[in-house]
């Protein structure tokens, strides 16, 4: 094992092993697994500016190719929305507040208003935030999660949709985030899962993704930052987890709680890196049923957005497929 000494931020545990050193397109690029969670980041990390750089001005060129959004993404978006307001089934009411963490281009905040909600949203990436604000009406603060603040005991909810794993203190990140919270609010997470098989060995660690996360180490990011699991599922190909937390207050009185190891979870990570190989990726049926679906969406989600005359066309038209919300008026804040 080629050893790296690096305090891990989720249970401080002195060194990690290295399991690559090259991202997805080849440049160099290091990723450790901890010795004491199994928790998987990059390292070293990128500073602080270097982030907001890279987000504020080339994420979205360099992930979707475009300043802002065409139709066809927009489709796909909402129809990704869509399942995602299944998802929070229970959790969601018309007339609750509601903040979406890199929220993008706003599809999602989109049709929760449609359905009743007060919403706001937070946007790293210029390009898609002023086309979420400026196009679509909603309230989007442009800029880092650090940078933004809601009043204390303010929000219902707040969702982060493949958000934690591109920042550089998840814990703190969640903290910030728990803050705004009532204390019925909940708090809704989704990430890649480290354990998943759908992706090519060679294909899972680029810039973008600072930390991978599984099970127990993102349920202890939430524990740490004062929150409780009470929801927790992982998608039908095992690609994401989906994890909605509470605020615990008992949790809360703790902090700041002892970051201490996971036992067990690094040896299952280290397993499960040291069997992966291409052929076995290449060889199951889930890749090339995947494929195929990838490739007829894709045809069909270029064919679809052209029956729209606009991106905000296409959103309206996903609104009428909102399940309705009942209403649930939130107590007024002291």
């Amino acid at each position: 094992m080629n050893r790296i000494d690096a305090g891990c931020p989720l249970c401080s545990s002195a060194s990690g092993v290295v399991i690559s050193q090259k991202a997805r397109d080849g440049s160099p690029l290091t990723t450790i697994l901890c010795e004491g969670c199994g928790l998987a980041r990059v390292h070293p990390l990128p500073s602080a500016e270097e982030l907001a750089s890279f987000y504020r001005d080339h994420y979205r060129l360099l992930y979707k190719a475009t300043y802002q959004p065409k139709n066809y993404h927009v489709l796909r978006a909402a129809r990704v929305a869509l399942e995602r307001i299944r998802q929070l089934h229970g959790f969601l009411a018309a007339g609750l507040d509601l903040v979406d963490v890199g929220c993008g281009g706003g599809e999602f905040l989109y049709l929760l208003r449609a359905a009743g909600c007060h919403v706001a949203g937070i946007e790293a990436n210029i390009g898609y935030g002023s086309y979420a604000r400026d196009e679509l009406g909603l309230d989007v603060r442009i800029g880092l999660i650090e940078d933004q603040q809601f009043p204390a005991g303010s929000v219902d909810g707040a969702t982060l949709f493949h958000v934690l794993e591109h920042l550089p203190a998840p814990v703190e990140a969640l903290s910030h985030v728990a803050r705004w919270l009532r204390p019925d609010g909940f708090l809704a997470v989704e990430v890649p899962n480290f354990e998943s098989t759908c992706e090519h060995p060679a294909h899972r660690f680029h810039r973008a993704h600072l930390f991978h996360f599984t099970p127990p180490t993102l349920t202890r990011c939430g524990e740490l930052a004062g929150l409780t699991a009470v929801r927790s599922m992982t998608s039908r190909d095992g690609g994401n987890l989906f994890v909605v937390f509470e605020p615990d207050p008992d949790l809360a009185q703790r902090a700041p709680l002892p970051r201490g190891p996971i036992p067990g979870w690094f040896e299952r990570q280290w397993r499960i890196e040291k069997s992966r190989a291409a052929w076995r990726y290449w060889a199951s049926p889930a890749t090339t049923e995947r494929t195929l679906r990838r490739l007829r969406r894709m045809v069909w989600e270029r064919l679809a957005a052209k029956r729209y005359a606009s991106r905000r066309a296409i959103l309206d038209a996903a609104a009428k497929s909102v399940p309705p919300l009942e209403d649930r008026p939130h107590p007024a804040v002291e």
